[in-house]
């Protein structure tokens, strides 16, 4: 009895053998591909980090080219309703005259401003690209 104990014990013992090869290898193949989809996930998230700096980007010269383009008319805006709120003064009594000088006195300096205020320059794409680290 004692042999057949001994080749039951081990059969038991090469079987839990070839079975805890079989997990260790299995367990191998699953770190591979877990470093595999680490990486992947690493160069996906690089490329939206340098999408999302890109339409920042665009965002900053849409805003400035706007920004550029409705300075006029709101300069021009401001000068006209001055000059509109000054003509009923112009026409009135002499001691309202001041309103007249006042309104045109800032129609002129928003028209100075207008045209002295710098234009902006558009953002350099290159000089703060955001760096992805994993």
């Amino acid at each position: 009895m004692s042999l057949a104990l001994e080749l039951t014990l081990c059969a038991a013992i090469a079987v839990l053998t070839v079975f805890l090869v079989l997990l260790l290898i299995q367990a191998r193949r699953t770190a591979a591909a877990v470093e595999r989809l680490a990486e992947s996930a690493t160069r996906d998230l690089k490329q939206i980090s340098e999408d999302i700096h890109e339409v920042r980007v665009r965002t900053v010269e849409t805003t400035a080219l706007i920004q550029r383009t409705l300075e006029l008319p709101s300069a021009l805006t401001q000068v006209v309703s001055g000059i509109i709120r000054a003509i009923p003064s112009f026409f009135s009594h002499r001691s309202e005259a001041t309103s007249f000088l006042d309104a045109l006195l800032t129609g002129a300096q928003t028209a100075l401003h207008l045209f002295r205020s710098p234009r902006p320059r558009p953002p350099d794409r290159r000089a703060d690209r955001p760096t992805f680290v994993p």
